[in-house]
């Protein structure tokens, strides 16, 4: 058998690299049904189901039997022993998770944390909020802003992180919404208008002591401005440090699953475990943007969900499960993963209470799929359903495998998925964007793609193996393959590629997985079995500590937008979306008045990026936007109209339009006025044309033309714009006194 094992072990080596060997922990799994399961022990059980009986059945065999190969790790009066007594291991977690997040405290936002909390017009409401936040997509008060609809298929519903934001919001300050917008009674026009108010309490939220004035303390960003970004940043240290609290709470609970359950014979597998995933560096987007905050809400009520299920079926009380089915609802309100437990629990269960009628473990789950029902009823009532988005089809940004055919889509979706299980074990280089181009479409015959399809079938085999012979590595295996497959883009459009955050569920199969193949490991090569406890914290600790590390450093990455896509467009240089992040990013500070001296500099930095991300999607409307900008700003105001032209063409609602047009129509009517009185009436004309085209029903402009035209001698079309303007406006002075210049001249 072991000789089964290493050649298929060398059979699959090769597909992953040169540094296959530091990956024969991953092999080991990949070949689990190679390896034979411990032999059963017959014992003498009764046909009473008696709940007490069973009680005694779970405590006094099956979850001994299941964690058996873990009580060859003697720890007993060790060192190991004591500090997993009582709450020294939960000290352990709470210190560890603040060491390596508090350089998160004083952040500020970043990525989504605009559109989702610091923009939303119900977060901004506070508690007020909360009712429209339950029956709302996460995205809606964005879409509303944008003019447009949803743009992802089968929506997000995700309510509870974003009233969590609401209720930190009713300390930070809130927006109050007038009654006289909150009573319009056309749902478009009081869109508009709240729009509208919410513009206008972002840029003078900065004003904290409301005296009208920029005062210097109320720079809160330092950047030299008194804009809505010092109001977006209030109260985001509030945020980041909750989120933390959160994180370091749901791993502090997973130990308290762990230990209480498969690793209750060894206490120090469940803190390793804990450990492991605590410090994990694909969490730095879970815990330093706060909008992820929905990763760990969804992972807490999770764990919550599964440990009261597993005390339900022990105690058979009634208001366990009841609290249970409770927890799950937040779970799944939190983010949609939950959905993988209506699989995995009853997994859990039958794997790990081997003794108890599989009645009484059908029992719980009763009340577990009520909740789900409720929940999904919940669901249907707010997003679309899970089907193709017409919106979604036609933007890359939102589809990344439009241009690909079936077989790449499938090969790269393949590719991607081993690429996540790889950054488990080597978490870098990392980056906030995984977005159209970052990874090109694969092929089947690619060599990683080959990699990444041995290596899931290999686990899959081992999922199914270990599930049939009732083995506790299947939940692990399970959840970590479940999870992956709802967002790699199998099943369901995700509208990305891939990101960090969305294996953030999957790490916790790994972590146990990883710890599991070190330990079987050492109790293959190493006979003592005394060291085996000393041999095992001595490999993971480095990783641990070199873990940590590596998020304690990714995590200043996250302190604003400007850093984050600064930084991260230098890691994945080929990116559409950090390409045009960067244009945007590069603009603001050319903004700001510390940077006068070299905006120029910092435009033409920004130019560069533009123009590369439009080489890699030409229908990229913010990087048209931005590009207009940039011309504007360096006073090329054809090359703005260019750009900005194709903004109107490919968003036709874009909610800027308005205001590109009046700073079209300012810049080149000053710019034929200037002409004017340089008696170059065909360049002025030239000038207030291109104005035209922006705002036909302007009537000043429309005296200009006509005046223009005059002066050209062309009498009639002087006549023909002037008629135009005083239809729009019959009692303006200028057109009337040209209109009678005309009469007097018998036109």
């Amino acid at each position: 058998m072991a000789d089964s094992q290493q050649q298929l072990q060398q059979n699959i080596a090769p597909y992953l690299g040169a540094n296959y060997k530091a990956n024969l922990i991953f092999c080991y799994i990949s070949t689990l049904f190679y390896t034979p399961m411990a032999k059963k022990t017959n014992t003498t059980t009764t046909t009473n189901t008696n709940s007490e009986q069973i009680v005694a059945k779970v405590d006094n065999t099956t979850a001994s039997k299941e964690v058996g190969f873990m009580n060859d790790l003697n720890v007993k009066d060790t060192i190991w022993d004591k500090i997993t007594k009582g709450w020294i291991p939960y000290a352990i977690i709470i210190a560890l998770g603040f060491v390596i997040y508090s350089n998160t405290f004083n952040h500020e936002y970043a990525l989504d944390d605009d559109i989702i909390i610091c923009k939303n017009e119900y977060v901004l409401q506070g508690m007020e909020g909360i009712p429209r936040i339950m029956q709302s997509d996460v995205f809606e008060s964005f879409y509303n802003q944008m003019n447009t609809t949803a743009q992802l298929a089968g929506g997000r519903y995700r309510p509870f992180s974003v009233a969590t934001f609401a209720l930190e919001q009713e300390l930070i300050g809130t927006m109050k919404l007038p009654d006289s917008i909150k009573n319009i009674p056309s749902p478009d026009a009081k869109r508009l208008a709240t729009n509208a108010f919410l513009i206008d309490f972002l840029n003078k939220g900065w004003d904290l002591n409301k005296n009208g004035k920029a005062d210097l303390k109320e720079d809160i960003n330092k950047d030299g401005l008194y804009n809505d970004k010092d109001t977006k940043i209030r109260g985001m240290a509030l945020r980041h440090i909750n989120s933390v609290i959160l994180y370091i709470l749901s791993v502090a609970l997973i130990y308290l699953f762990l230990s209480t359950y498969f690793f209750k014979n060894n206490k120090l597998v469940a803190l390793l475990v804990s450990l492991l995933f605590l410090v994990h560096p694909l969490h730095t987007e879970v815990v330093a943007n706060v909008k992820s905050r929905d990763e760990i809400l969804s992972l807490l009520f999770i764990v919550i969900t599964s440990h009261l299920t597993f005390r339900y079926v022990e105690t058979k009380k009634l208001w366990q499960i009841i609290t249970a089915a409770l927890c799950y609802i937040i779970a799944l309100l939190s983010k949609e993963y939950g959905a993988v437990m209506m699989i995995m629990l009853p997994i859990a269960l039958w794997v790990y209470y081997k003794n108890v009628p599989i009645m009484e473990l059908i029992k719980p789950m009763v009340f577990i799929g009520v909740a789900f029902a409720f929940y999904y009823w919940c669901r249907t009532q707010v997003v679309l359903p899970l089907d193709d988005n017409e919106m979604q089809n036609v933007e890359l940004l939102n589809n990344p495998y439009l241009l690909a055919d079936e077989s790449q889509t499938k090969a790269t979706h393949t590719f991607i998925s081993g690429k996540y299980l790889w950054m488990m074990f080597f978490p870098t280089p990392l980056s906030c964007d995984y977005s159209y181009n970052v990874i090109p479409y694969k092929e089947f015959s690619d060599f990683g793609t080959i990699a990444s399809f041995v290596i899931l079938l290999g686990m899959f085999g081992a999922f199914f193996y270990t599930l049939a012979k009732r083995h506790w590595l299947s939940f692990p295996l399970g959840f970590m393959l479940l999870n992956l497959y709802l967002v790699n883009n199998f099943f369901f459009n995700i509208g990305a590629t891939m990101g960090e955050r969305l294996v953030y569920h999957s790490s916790l199969g790994f972590a146990m997985l990883l710890v599991w193949g070190i330990v079987e490991l050492l109790k293959k090569f190493v006979s003592n079995s005394n060291s085996h406890a000393n041999l095992l914290v001595g490999i993971l600790l480095p990783i641990i500590a070199l873990y940590s590390l590596r998020t304690i450093t990714r995590n200043p990455a996250w302190k604003n937008d400007i850093v984050l896509h600064l930084n991260d467009v230098k890691i994945y240089p080929n990116s559409t979306m950090l390409n045009g992040n960067a244009v945007t990013r590069l603009i603001e500070l050319a903004e700001q008045p510390v940077n006068t001296k070299i905006a120029n500099n910092l435009l033409d930095s920004a130019k560069i990026y533009g123009y590369k991300s439009l080489k890699l999607h030409d229908r990229f409307v913010n990087s048209y936007l931005n590009m207009g900008i940039i011309m504007a700003k360096r006073a090329r105001m054809d090359s703005a109209a260019y750009f900005w032209g194709k903004v109107r063409e490919f968003y036709p609602n874009h909610p800027q339009l308005a205001a590109i047009d009046a700073n079209l129509t300012s810049n080149f009517t000053t710019a034929g006025a200037t002409k004017m009185q340089a008696k170059d009436y065909k360049g002025a004309m030239e000038e207030y044309m291109k104005a035209y085209r922006m705002t036909p029903k302007n009537p000043n402009l429309l005296n200009d033309i006509g005046a223009c035209y005059y002066f050209m001698g062309d009498y009639q079309k002087a006549k023909e714009f002037w008629v135009t303007g005083l239809q729009i406006a019959p009692n303006d002075p200028n057109l009337n006194r040209g209109m009678q210049a005309l009469k007097a001249m018998g036109m």
